[in-house]
Formats: structure tokens, C-alpha cells, sequence
């Protein structure tokens, strides 16, 4: 039996099925319009709305009657498809086709039944436009209707292009316009279409691609003007989502670039993957390794992902207008061209929020990121699905693209955000590197470094010499930080820092022989006073026979009123705390005159860092000497376990006033709320001492301690002066904490002293300028 020859036969509901079925919303119909534009190599399209119509037009190359009769009416036909074979050596290009199915141009249906298409090609500027009119009501007449048989009408029009007067003039490219709207777009649904836009293209500044959008709504205009003059009253910048009409942007993530922590991603020339960690503006590390994803190498990848702490969040609201979380997460970019819904609220294509549940504090999830990933390549290894809101379909380069997302950006931040930051929980509300710059912080950051080189196949390209170094002696992180020190510094194969390192640990062994004979010596003395020790037990077993009302004021005061309350045994404490720090002295100076001696010169550094410990000795010796009349408290320990603020206030109500001279007034403030923790009182004095010298200096007639509690485990305090401020020179003023640094004839010590002695206290300290450059102000932030 010979077989009959068949065909199929196409019914007009094709264009229902490839238009308003598959596009599946408004935003997305769009969205495909202006695909269209970007791989038209337009520079800019522009987005008119009005009652009766909405007008996209561009810039691009435009098309003439043959290209509208042979592609753009020939139904799934794709000039970008044509030309996959040749793809891979268009890599290098900046602009990637965002299309090739050849559907894109239904996505009309969507939003309206007539659609005008007016087209001139780029190579015609004085031909005439040719324009294409097509009625979709007339497919949805009679499906049994061929749907090659339904017209649709042309015409070449010599007056050039038919749109609307305020968009700008164009001399080549297309417009598309829709008529008979399915529905009315009103403010609400505009401002969210130019927020969908924000990411459509590049939410890292569209300026980048070469492509701009702009949204023109005049009957939006004057709500505009109110929106702006709102936000220039209250001296904000204006929202670009507060406002229709203008240019699509973001313009956030420059700002975001220096407040928050992220990590940049790329496979080199080589085929290895190169990535960078930045914290706040301050590069962490830099590293290269081998690349396990093959069907990556040629594929263009690249990924820039930050981590959002509390700080990066509340600006990212307001310069957005809406919290980061509605904004989105990782958005996935093909060809340039954002794939829809990857990135979206409530998408998880990359898994991290699967993942966060199995460690809700170790690990981060699509609220806490937020980023680009890059990648280019035909339908072969990254195609989209069908429906245009279903993302890429699961080849196997997709999932090497998304498992090396996972392993090199979001574990990476993971393993430097979670010990670094998190562990610190004042960090989360700083926009800058401030809590970073203490011993600790500086520990916690080298120690993450180590652990991510402890690999031979990683290499070190660079790292925060900031960041990363030799911490102070006295820090009791400074012995593991060495440790990770040398696993960098073998790294790295650095002399220099092995020499630092070597040089550090002798200072450390002479600081511990230095305590260890201060002690001995403390001990020998207080032997000797056995007899007076026992006396003062007595008087203190007598002393908790009085009434309980007394021992409560005891305890609350932390400071004496009167000399003649001092008891023996307080006497003794405080006498083997100055007997410890001048043994200490004397033995520093010994160590650094045996080192020098037999020298014909001594190095600048090597004398400062002699003094530096020296003089911070001799501050605890005399703030001992001003405890000896005052403190209420035993210092055997050095320790004691207090309201820290109370503690605060009265130090400098009842010790610091009394030993001022001249007209300065100290003023404290508080809002009554406490905090109780070990400290060393020592360091309380350091700090408080300190302060109140530098605003002597800056002839100061008022300094303020405000107090405040703004968590239960965190106390902030606020000092601010009245002096001449800071000098005028100095365009950093982290460089004020810098070890000698100095604009005065003082030593440049006593800031670097405050900021080590807080570090130790897992606390920071920030300088800024006061008002009209007037004045000084330091804000203190220590947790628990």
C-alpha cells in the first residue's frame, strides 16, 4: 500500500499560543519588546505611555520590507539563531543577542489588539518607513482559519516616524506601536515595569551595556514634581523608583561597592577561575585556581555578589525606595540579557535557601545576597524555557553553572562574612572596616585568609596588608594569629613578612619574661604582708555584718566617697597592680637598651613601638595611682564584672573630675539602662583619660559623655567637644588612630592606645568632624 502524503496545517490560534498564553504577564511582554531593541543594537529605547497607547521605540538598525516580509512575518524564524554556528567567536563582544526563538514580536498580543510596526533601516536614513498595522482580534475569529491566510497591512510612509512628540527624534530604528490596551496602566503598575526594567538589562548601571531605557509617562509628570520636592525637602536624594518618568537604573550598587562585603568572579585566559573578596572599599584577598567546570571555559562566566549586612540594607532602601529583599537576589544574565524569574523573590534556581535551612546562622541565603552572574552561549548549553518566566533549562553546563556559583561566590563570602562579621554583633550596623582595624578584628580577618590558602592549588595574588599583619603583643589573639601569618607568608613566599614574624615572636618571649618577673616580685611582696592580709579579713568578715541596705549601695557604687573607707586589703591589691606595671617598665627598658646597645643607630620604628608600650604602662600605673583613693573594688585580677555604662559614669564622676585642672567641663549622660560584663577598670581609664586630654589639648571648654544602650548586649557612647576640631590637612581620620600619628606636639599614642584597649573589649571607636568643621566627636560601639 503506498502511503499518502500528509501536512500540517497551522490554525490562527497559533498566536494566541505563542503570544498572550506563553507570554505569561505584562511586565514580560515588555520585556520581550525590548529584547528586541538590545540585539537591534539599539543605544537607547524609549517606553511612551498614554491612555490609548504604549510606544516602544529605538535606536537600532532597523529593517527593511524584505527583512519584515521574510523574518519578522515569518513566524519563529531568528536571525540570532542563524548565527549560532559562529557564536563562540563572538564571546569577546560586549553585546550578546538576548533572543533566538523568533517569538518575541506576539508578546504584543499580550498587551493590545493592534499593533503598528514602523521600521527604517539604519543604512536608509532617507528612505522612506515602512510600517506593518496587525489586527489580533482577526485570529481569534475562527480558529479553523489557515493562519498564514489572515492580512495584515503595509504601507511606506515618506513623512517618517508616526510617534509621540516629546520622545526624541529618531532617524533610523524601530517602533512598535500598541493600541486597543487590554488594560489601563495607571502609576502603581508603571513604577513597578521601571523597576522590573532596573534589572533587566544591567542592575550594576545600564550605562555599562551601552543600552538605556527611558519611561515616558506625561500624565504622570506633576505627581513626579511632588515626589521629587518631598524628597529634596527632607535633603534625601531622590529615589529613581519614586519617579515614572525618566531613565531605567538603580545606580545602587557604586554606592553599595563601599558599605558592604562582596566578591568578584571570572574565568581568566587561561581557563583558571581568578575571584576578589572586598570588604567595605578594602580588598581582603585576591586569588587564582583551577577550574572543574569545562563547559564554562568559553562561556564568558562572571559573577559579582555582595552580602548585605543591617547597614547595606537600610541604604539600599532608601536610595531604592523598597527594601533589597522585594528588589531581588542573584539575577542570571544570558547574552547580556537577564533570564526571568532567576533572582526574583521567592526563586531559589541557585539553592541557597534549601541550603540556609540546614544552618540558619552558618549559612547565606537569597535575603542576604544580592548580585549578577554572567554568562554567554548558545541554546545547546544555557536555554531558556518556553515560558518566559521559567528560567534556563537544566543542561549540564547549567548546572556546572550553578554549582560553581554556589562553591566560588556564596561559600567564599560565606566563610569570610560568618567568622569575620557575624561573630562581632556591632558589625552588621557599620558601613565601613572601623571594627575590622582591631587586634581582633584583624585576627579574625588573617585567619580567614589562611583558611582559604591553606590549599596548594589556591595561589595568592594579594591580600589587605592592612588588615593582615602582626598584631600588638599584648592582644591575646597575637599568638594564633601567628600561626595563620605563616601559612600566608609561605603562601606567598614573603621574606619580608617571615621577618616580621620572627621579630614579633622575640618581642612577645621578652613581654612574657617581662610579666612573668613582675608577678614573681608582686607575689614576693605580698608574702611578706601575709599578717596585714589577715587583718584586713577580719575587718571585711566584720564588715558584711552591716545591714543589707549597705552592702546594696556597696555594690551599686562602684567608687568610694571618702579616703578613710579605703581598706587594707584594697591597699594591697592596688599596690601589687603598680609593683606588677613598674616591673614591667623596667623591664621593657632593659630589653630595649640590651637590643640597641653596640648600635650606632636605632630605627625610627623600633624606638616608637619601645616607647608605645612603655607609655601604656606607665597610664595604667597612673590610673592605678588614681584608683588608690577612689576604687571600691579589687584589682587581683585586673578584672572586675559591673555595669559597664555605670561603671563609666562614675569613673569620670568620681575619679577623672577630680583630677582636672583648668576650665574644661566633662559632662556625662546617660539613658539609665545597663549592661553587666567583665572589663579591666585599667582600660576604662585608658580610654576616658585619654579623651579628655586630647579636647585639653584642642582648648575645649566642654567635653559630653553620652551613654547609651541601643541593644541589651551593646553599649554606645557618644563624646563630642567643643575644641578647635580636627586639622583641615587631614582627609582620613581613621589616621588618627594610627600608631604616632600626630598634628600637636604630643606623642601621637593616645588615640592608637584607646583603639587597642577597645579592641581588646571587642569594641571600636570612629572620629568625625563636628558641625562647620567646629569640634570633635568619637563614637564608641562595645558588645558583649
Amino acid at each position: 500500500m503506498v502511503p499518502t502524503t500528509l501536512h500540517f496545517d497551522v490554525s490562527s490560534g497559533l498566536k494566541s499560543v505563542l503570544g498572550s498564553e506563553l507570554i505569561t504577564n505584562d511586565e514580560v511582554a515588555i520585556f520581550e519588546l525590548v529584547k528586541n531593541s538590545f540585539d537591534a543594537g539599539a543605544s537607547r529605547v524609549d517606553i511612551h505611555f498614554d491612555e490609548i497607547s504604549i510606544v516602544v521605540a529605538d535606536n537600532g538598525i532597523g529593517m527593511s520590507q524584505e527583512d519584515i516580509e521574510k523574518k519578522w512575518l515569518f513566524v519563529a524564524y531568528s536571525s540570532k539563531r542563524q548565527r549560532a554556528t559562529d557564536f563562540r567567536d563572538e564571546i569577546a563582544d560586549r553585546r550578546r543577542y538576548a533572543g533566538s526563538k523568533g517569538i518575541g514580536r506576539f508578546s504584543s498580543d499580550r498587551l493590545g489588539e493592534i499593533v503598528i510596526l514602523q521600521s527604517r533601516q539604519k543604512s536608509a536614513v532617507n528612505g522612506p518607513v515602512h510600517a506593518l498595522r496587525v489586527d489580533w482580534s482577526r485570529f481569534d475569529k475562527n480558529h479553523f482559519d489557515r493562519f498564514e491566510t489572515i492580512p495584515v497591512e503595509y504601507v511606506e510612509k515618506v513623512s517618517g516616524f508616526g510617534i509621540p512628540e516629546n520622545l526624541p527624534l529618531i532617524s533610523h530604528g524601530t517602533a512598535i506601536t500598541i493600541e486597543k490596551l487590554r488594560r489601563k496602566w495607571n502609576r502603581d503598575d508603571i513604577l513597578g515595569l521601571k523597576s522590573a526594567l532596573s534589572k533587566l538589562i544591567n542592575p550594576f548601571g545600564a550605562e555599562s551595556d551601552g543600552f538605556k531605557i527611558v519611561v515616558h509617562a506625561p500624565a504622570e509628570e506633576n505627581v513626579d514634581k511632588l515626589e521629587a520636592a518631598q524628597f529634596n525637602s527632607k535633603r534625601q536624594e531622590v529615589s529613581p523608583n519614586s519617579l515614572v518618568n525618566g531613565q531605567v537604573g538603580n545606580f545602587i550598587f557604586s554606592t553599595l561597592q563601599e558599605k558592604t562585603t562582596f566578591i568578584e568572579a571570572h574565568i581568566a585566559e587561561d581557563g583558571r577561575i581568578e575571584s576578589s573578596l572586598t570588604d567595605r572599599g578594602t580588598l581582603i584577598y585576591r586569588v587564582r585556581e583551577p577550574n572543574p567546570y569545562p563547559l564554562l571555559i568559553k562561556a564568558g562566566f562572571s559573577a559579582k555578589v555582595f552580602f548585605l549586612n543591617q547597614s547595606a540594607k537600610l541604604t539600599f532602601a532608601k536610595r531604592m525606595g523598597v527594601p533589597s529583599v522585594q528588589f531581588g537576589s542573584i539575577f542570571l544574565f544570558r547574552n547580556g540579557f537577564r533570564v526571568v524569574p532567576v533572582g526574583e523573590e521567592g526563586d531559589d534556581w541557585f539553592g541557597l535557601d534549601r541550603r540556609k535551612q540546614q544552618g540558619f546562622s552558618r549559612f547565606l541565603g537569597t535575603r542576604d545576597l544580592i548580585g549578577r552572574v554572567d554568562v554567554s552561549g548558545t541554546d545547546e548549553n544555557f536555554q531558556e524555557a518556553s515560558s518566559r518566566d521559567s528560567g534556563l533549562i537544566a543542561t549540564r553546563a547549567a548546572l556546572q553553572l550553578r554549582t560553581c556559583v554556589r562553591e566560588h561566590c556564596v561559600k567564599r563570602l560565606e566563610r569570610y562574612v560568618v567568622p569575620v562579621t557575624f561573630v562581632d554583633k556591632e558589625d552588621k550596623n557599620t558601613s565601613d572596616v572601623s571594627r575590622l582595624l582591631t587586634d581582633p578584628g584583624r585576627a579574625r580577618v588573617t585567619a580567614a585568609v589562611a583558611k582559604l590558602v591553606d590549599h596548594r592549588e589556591v595561589e595568592l595574588l594579594d591580600y589587605s596588608r592592612r588588615l593582615v599583619g602582626i598584631l600588638d603583643e599584648r592582644s591575646s589573639q597575637f599568638e594564633a594569629s601567628l600561626g595563620s601569618l605563616r601559612a600566608i607568608a609561605e603562601k606567598t613566599r614573603d621574606k619580608l613578612l617571615f621577618d616580621n614574624i620572627e621579630e614579633a615572636e622575640n618581642r612577645f618571649a621578652e613581654l612574657r619574661r617581662a610579666e612573668e618577673l613582675a608577678r614573681v616580685q608582686a607575689d614576693e611582696e605580698r608574702r611578706a604582708k601575709e599578717k596585714a592580709e589577715q587583718r584586713a579579713q577580719a575587718a571585711e568578715v566584720q564588715a558584711t555584718r552591716t545591714s543589707v541596705q549597705l552592702e546594696e549601695e556597696k555594690k551599686r557604687n562602684l567608687f568610694l566617697t571618702s579616703i578613710a573607707s579605703l581598706d587594707t586589703q584594697t591597699i594591697l591589691n592596688l599596690h601589687h597592680q603598680v609593683t606588677m606595671y613598674a616591673v614591667d617598665i623596667n623591664q621593657q627598658i632593659e630589653n630595649f637598651l640590651v637590643r640597641i646597645s653596640g648600635q650606632d643607630s636605632v630605627q625610627r620604628s623600633d624606638l616608637l613601638s619601645a616607647l608605645e608600650r612603655i607609655s601604656l604602662l606607665n597610664k595604667k600605673v597612673m590610673g592605678v595611682s588614681k584608683f588608690a583613693t577612689k576604687a571600691n573594688f579589687r584589682l587581683e585580677s585586673e578584672h572586675i564584672k559591673a555595669d559597664l555604662g555605670e561603671y563609666i559614669e562614675q569613673y569620670i564622676n568620681g575619679v577623672a573630675k577630680d583630677f582636672l585642672f583648668g576650665p574644661l567641663r566633662v559632662n556625662v549622660k546617660t539613658d539609665g539602662k545597663g549592661i553587666e560584663r567583665k572589663f579591666k577598670p585599667i582600660d576604662i581609664s585608658v580610654v576616658v583619660d585619654n579623651l579628655i586630654a586630647n579636647a585639653k589639648k584642642a582648648r575645649a571648654n566642654s567635653i559630653t559623655f553620652e551613654i547609651l544602650h541601643p541593644t541589651r548586649d551593646s553599649v554606645h557612647i557618644s563624646v563630642t567637644d567643643n575644641g578647635r576640631g580636627f586639622d583641615s590637612l587631614i582627609d582620613d581620620l581613621e589616621r588618627v588612630f594610627e600608631k604616632g600619628f600626630t598634628t600637636t606636639d604630643g606623642s601621637g599614642l593616645g588615640l592608637y592606645h584607646v583603639r587597642m584597649v577597645l579592641g581588646e573589649m571587642n569594641g571600636t571607636i570612629q572620629a568625625t568632624k563636628g558641625l562647620d568643621g567646629k569640634g570633635t566627636k568619637f563614637l564608641i560601639r562595645i558588645s558583649r
